[in-house]
């Protein structure tokens, strides 16, 4: 499901043609001038096509688990418990979240979490309270089969108790050791929404505590979720204009998705800005959002889009500054081990490091997308620089080298055929043959399922043919539908499922991620493993997540970026950020895609 979300702005993000970096510096108009700063004022946001608002109940499903429903809306009027990420930076963020840091006591087969409420008041001037954050919590438990989030026996399945010691401080108790650091992962999914307004059944009805019972809370939910499917009442419905945000919902249009916010002036978090208003527009073509920056005046932080970047002059001449905004994820070429035909080739080590050598990061970055992305070298993110990294990581470990390539398969029982395709002519399981359960005559030929629509992506896989193609690895691509890659990517055992699929990115962690734990992704049965990666050492290594610390993460990095569960390849950048000359606040930008407007003023 998150993958939906992590890959939002790249399959929207247009053509990808040349670009010129040094048109994207930061560069300011009016950077020489004596500016002051303006009190007041409205600023838009655009919002890459495709990207619709249509989801305003805290408590979302698989699909509207958004960037429009989350970052660029749900945040702005609903702050999670815990907020992750920062202006350049990841991670826990005090500063912005709800609670002071958790009290974390372990023993050998719990964890109790003791949280201490910040002080922060509903827009109705009512405290927020250790009752509101139970409240969400018995909603999702009650509806967790709903939650975008769910995976059976992760949270929250994990918590034995959450219990009330007082309207400002609350414990939950998890029925495993868990480390802090990963723990965090868990608490940052807590919502606080407004017990006092939100639990009741009806319209009409009382409001009580219905929620405390599992009855009670699904008729709760039943009654918010439909409420939530009234799109025309998103501005206007007493519910949703209770908020501990910074902003609060004004106008809404149904059938664009386009809101208006005004500030929360009661909302008790930091706030550096002095915009009033805030829109958040989406635009049905990226020509459409170009052209309006292009004249100046209509958006205030857009983007400029992949296939105009060779025009940024044109945006910084038009009074913007013209930013890259890399995101905190990983990309790579999924395959699916479960394949009855490619199956036992890909179970081969030897043949996923020759197919990963044959892969030129370096060089795509910079042909293709022209500086605008990072190498993955592994399952944690390489930018921007933390302490989730390893060392080890830091390093490719299988850097661009077709000569090594070719030797490693010649080696194992393949004869070359560059331009063609490899065959096994010693088969068997032995350390120079072609690995247990490929037979004699085998071809090294693989079909390759790849999105259309992005200049970028296709470069790649054009240049992933001609290389693969000089070590006699045969790749039969097939361009569709970003959704329809998408849609395969789903555990497949049968003849005539895909073997490779590749829809340019991979996995953003965010919104909600304390560290970058990837077990969804890589382990056995995992929720996102679509490919049936399945590794007995990895599994342990991932179980050991959960109560590992550093070192936990820095082993399972380090061994999953040598095994190639997938194959690695670039990020492109999350968008190119064009932010009005005349606006302040907004950089640095978060790599966790958050966006901070409270933060945000004019000059003149």
């Amino acid at each position: 499901m998150r993958i939906h979300k992590r890959i939002r702005f790249l399959a929207v993000a247009g053509v990808i043609g040349a670009m010129v970096l040094a048109a994207c510096s930061s560069s300011n108009p009016t950077a020489n001038q004596a500016q002051t700063r303006v009190s007041g004022g409205t600023a838009t946001v655009a919002l890459t096509p495709g990207e619709h608002f249509n989801y305003i109940f805290p408590l979302l499903d698989i699909a509207h688990d958004t960037g429009a429903n989350v970052t660029d809306s749900e945040y702005l009027m609903w702050r999670p418990l815990y907020w992750f990420g920062g202006p350049g930076s990841v991670g826990l963020d005090e500063k912005y979240s709800l609670a002071n840091a958790a009290a974390i006591t372990s023993s050998r087969n719990r964890t109790v979490a003791t949280i201490q409420l910040k002080p922060y008041r509903w827009s109705d001037g009512q405290a927020l309270t250790s009752r509101d954050v139970q409240f969400w919590f018995n909603e999702l438990v009650a509806e967790k089969a709903n939650w975008w989030g769910y995976s059976p026996g992760e949270f929250p399945d994990n918590v034995s108790s959450f219990k009330i010691l007082s309207s400002s401080k609350f414990s939950i108790t998890f029925d495993h050791r868990y480390s802090s650091t990963w723990l965090y992962n868990q608490l940052g999914q807590l919502i606080p929404i407004p017990q006092h307004v939100w639990d009741k059944e009806s319209v009409s009805g009382a409001v009580g505590n219905y929620d405390l019972t599992t009855g009670g809370a699904k008729a709760v939910y039943n009654f918010l979720a439909a409420q939530n499917q009234d799109l025309a009442t998103f501005a206007t419905n007493p519910l949703w204009r209770v908020v501990d945000g910074p902003w609060r919902l004004t106008a809404y249009a149904p059938s664009t998705g386009n809101a208006t916010y005004v500030r929360n002036a009661r909302y008790s978090g930091p706030v550096s800005g002095s915009i009033h208003t805030l829109r958040v527009d989406s635009f049905a073509s990226d020509t459409a959002e170009f052209d309006a920056l292009l004249a100046g005046g209509g958006i205030d932080y857009g983007y400029v889009p992949f296939n105009d970047a060779a025009q940024s002059s044109r945006v910084t001449a038009a009074g913007y500054k013209v930013q890259p905004w890399p995101a905190w994820g990983i990309t790579y070429i999924p395959m699916n081990f479960a394949s009855p035909q490619a199956g036992p080739v890909l179970k081969q080590l030897y043949v996923r490091e020759a197919m990963q050598r044959l892969i030129n990061q370096a060089g795509y970055i910079d042909s293709f997308l022209q500086g605008y992305g990072n190498p993955t070298y592994g399952p944690v993110p390489l930018v921007p620089s933390s302490k989730f990294v390893s060392a080890a990581e830091e390093q490719n470990p299988y850097p661009y080298n077709p000569t090594l390539a070719v030797t490693l398969l010649r080696q194992h029982g393949w004869r070359i055929e560059p331009s063609g395709a490899d065959v096994c002519v010693q088969p068997g399981p032995g350390g120079n043959e072609c690995g247990a359960g490929i037979a004699a005559g085998t071809k090294l030929s693989f079909s390759l399922l790849f999105a259309t629509g992005t200049q970028g992506v296709s470069e790649e896989v054009s240049a992933l043919q001609s290389a693969f193609s000089q070590a006699g690895i045969q790749l039969r691509s097939t361009g569709t539908s970003f959704d329809n890659v998408v849609g395969e990517y789903v555990p497949c055992n049968k003849a005539g499922c895909w073997q490779l699929l590749y829809y340019g990115q991979g996995w953003f962690f965010n919104p909600g991620y304390n560290d970058p734990d990837g077990s969804a992704l890589f382990q056995t049965g995992g929720g996102v493993n679509g490919g049936s990666y399945a590794n007995a050492t990895a599994d342990s290594l991932m179980t050991g997540l959960a109560s590992g610390g550093f070192q936990a993460l820095y082993n399972y990095q380090n061994y999953l970026a040598r095994q190639l569960p997938v194959l690695w390849m670039p990020q492109f950048d999350q968008q190119i950020s064009a932010i009005s000359a005349k606006m302040q606040g907004a950089l640095p930008q978060d790599p966790d895609t958050n966006i901070y407007p409270e933060n945000w003023y004019f000059v003149k």
